[in-house]
């Protein structure tokens, strides 16, 4: 299959953020509805696709031709042909690392007992269950069997796990463990790297799941760095983006009936997932700040769920 990017005319790009599985479906839903918009065209006809996390085994789809109906029935196990994401491939337990961790736990304990007991005047109870973590694991699920199902999809569909083979372009956002920086795997960087790779790598969120391996490096959630990566766009020649972003901040403001809760009676997993969508978010809308001042030539159309939405902040998994 030859590729056939275009050089010299203005380019259409679609960016899809991270935002986990139920961010996938909200993201699936969307360009459904982009879909039935658009005239004599489809969501699989953009030039470029940018993805992240969730984000990126949507936009690795959408480059290889999945329209929006076929990942809807991938999603929800009624495709005739393509396997549904089942747990085994997201949640795949680390249990070797586990294990081999696990076996070293029981001296760690008695040696910060001994020295808890020693110092307890100047430590705290959390300092030594502190030192605990280092008995844990890197992550408590592979993120390669999302790798696996990748590989798995794409073969049954008859597409390919080649950048340099895809006849749009395609680029997958990770973030390199051992320096902090923005990995970037598509069409013109890193092409060697199978996108199924790239994809676990691009989801690999931080001590969930254990980094995963390319090369002599490692690799984490791409989210790490920004939620999406519209600049790749641009700079591959991009003058109209869709970026689809499923996290917003949920708006808890007080109002009648049961979702009235504030977000302290929640629990720790609610505050956590509200900080991590404020942090998200915020870094979102001041990089399409800085980029429509940079780039005024570039149009930028930023497609997000409604702040009151309950099932997207209290439902994702």
């Amino acid at each position: 299959m030859k590729p056939r990017y275009a050089a010299n005319r203005s380019k259409l790009a679609l960016v899809l953020a991270g935002g986990g599985m139920t961010g996938a479906v909200y993201e699936i839903g969307a360009l459904r509805a982009i879909d039935d918009l658009l005239v004599d065209r489809s969501v699989t006809d953009f030039d470029i696709f940018v993805g992240t996390s969730a984000g990126a085994i949507i936009a690795t789809f959408l480059a290889n031709g999945f329209s929006p109906e076929t990942m809807f029935q991938v999603i929800a196990g009624q495709h005739p042909d393509i396997p549904s994401i089942q747990r085994k491939y997201v949640f795949n337990f680390n249990q070797r690392e586990v294990f081999r961790r696990g076996l070293g736990l029981p001296a760690k304990l008695l040696g910060t007992t001994f020295g808890y007991l020693r110092d307890w005047q100047n430590s705290t109870l959390v300092d030594a269950l502190w030192t605990l973590t280092d008995a844990l694991p890197s992550g408590f699920y592979d993120g390669m069997a999302l790798d696996k199902y990748m590989r798995l999809a794409l073969g049954a569909y008859g597409s390919t796990n080649r950048f340099t083979d895809l006849e749009r372009e395609l680029y997958i956002v990770a973030t390199s463990l051992d320096t902090g920086e923005r990995a970037v795997f598509g069409t013109d960087v890193n092409s060697d790297v199978p996108i199924s790779t790239a994809v676990a790598a691009s989801s690999a969120l931080p001590m969930i799941y254990k980094p995963v391996r390319i090369g002599g490096g490692e690799y984490i959630d791409g989210s790490m760095r920004g939620n999406a990566s519209l600049d790749i766009a641009i700079e591959h020649g991009a003058t109209l983006i869709v970026c689809v972003n499923p996290l917003v901040p949920y708006d808890n403001s007080p109002r009648p009936g049961p979702s009235a809760v504030a977000f302290s009676e929640r629990g720790f997993s609610a505050i956590a997932a509200q900080v991590s969508r404020i942090t998200q978010h915020s870094g979102l809308r001041y990089q399409i700040k800085q980029l429509r001042r940079q780039h005024p030539e570039v149009d930028i159309i930023l497609v997000e769920p409604r702040c009151d939405d309950r099932m997207l902040a209290f439902f994702s998994r």
